[in-house]
């Protein structure tokens, strides 16, 4: 079975950072999820990350965003190098921008919202620069090195949050009704288990089916019903590969029966649960 990390009471109210160094040889993390956030900074880069099913490159100056519910493996080359700061959400109540842009990597998938940032020459230097500071103060016996080390890291995740934007405009999305596809997501996100009607999206949303259908597919290409099922299907890889069976999968995601939730999968994936499960370990 494959492992859900977490983190202790008293660990939740600070950040906590790993030094991923060098080796003599190639290193591979085992598969596992988290139940906080983790974000991967490499300084020297080298492998691959695996993060929900989809391969993202270990690169120097860059930075990978890992969500709690996500399954990831880290393939590090020999000579890569970098940190790994664990945290809670609430860690950044007091900065509303990053608290949103943190959250909003758990609602979406990582195709749609990359988890991956690389720098350029012109922030790489900043990048080592701020890690080491950060280092240094996480290993002091400053009575004030948390509230430090989150100062700072905010800085690199604001770096992050920069690019994003760049990405947004690049892309040329229409923010007409941005807030209203970003409610729908986060609603999506937490209520996919027992909603699984556009109707009910829609009304918690107060517009009209035919308007939610048509804000989503001018923003994604596909409609409503589409990201219900996607999400569905993301929860029960990730489920199926920590080592649950078919038949809690399928109440865990609130279905009818597990022959009922294996058609489901099927028809979505084109292999059965077992089958899965068969490829992926």
């Amino acid at each position: 079975m494959i492992p859900v990390h977490d983190i202790s009471e008293e660990e939740k109210k600070e950040i906590k950072i790993v030094e991923l160094l060098p080796f003599a040889n190639s290193e591979i993390s085992e598969i596992h999820r988290h139940q906080f956030f983790e974000c991967f900074v490499f300084l020297k880069g080298g492998g691959t990350h695996s993060i929900d099913f989809i391969d993202f490159p270990i690169h120097s100056n860059s930075i990978h965003i890992i969500t709690p519910g996500q399954v990831h493996e880290v393939k590090r080359e020999k000579n890569s190098h970098g940190f790994v700061f664990m945290f809670e959400l609430t860690v950044f109540n007091n900065s509303k921008n990053i608290e949103n842009f943190l959250f909003d990597h758990t609602c979406y998938d990582v195709k749609e919202f990359s988890p991956f940032y690389l720098f350029d020459n012109s922030i790489s230097s900043s990048l080592e620069v701020i890690v080491n500071q950060i280092w240094k103060n996480y290993n002091s016996e400053s009575p004030i090195k948390n509230q430090l080390v989150i100062n700072q890291l905010s800085l690199l995740l604001l770096y992050c949050l920069q690019t994003n934007i760049g990405r947004i405009n690049e892309n040329n999305i229409d923010l007409k009704h941005s807030d209203t596809y970003t409610n729908f997501r986060r609603l999506l996100n937490s209520n996919f288990k027992e909603l699984k009607k556009v109707k009910e999206y829609a009304n918690l949303l107060s517009v009209s089916e035919k308007l939610l259908n048509e804000i989503v597919t001018q923003r994604t290409g596909e409609n409503v019903s589409a990201h219900i099922y996607k999400q569905l299907i993301l929860e029960a890889k990730r489920l199926l590969n920590t080592g649950v069976s078919t038949k809690e999968v399928a109440y865990d995601l609130s279905f009818s029966d597990p022959a009922h939730f294996s058609k489901f999968f099927k028809s979505q994936t084109g292999f059965s649960p077992s089958e899965f499960k068969d490829i992926h370990h």
